[in-house]
């Protein structure tokens, strides 16, 4: 069965709820969050760093879907 996760970032003032679909536990989930790395510091601009968070999550197996 398919779950629904929600994580929120940050670009400078900038903040964005981003919604994730997968067959994983919350467990998973949370790893995955934890080990993004900090890559709001080597990107250009928001676009950029939210492009990056989603590759990171959908390389653990959540697709993005829209709210």
């Amino acid at each position: 069965m398919k779950k629904s996760f929600i994580v929120t970032i940050s670009f400078g003032t900038w903040k964005n709820q981003i919604w994730f679909m997968g067959d994983s536990e919350f467990s998973e989930f949370d790893k995955a969050k934890k080990t993004l790395p900090d890559m709001s510091s080597d990107c250009n601009n928001f676009n950029d760093f939210f492009n990056r968070v989603c590759s990171h999550f959908e390389s653990h197996g959540f697709l993005r879907i829209q709210k």
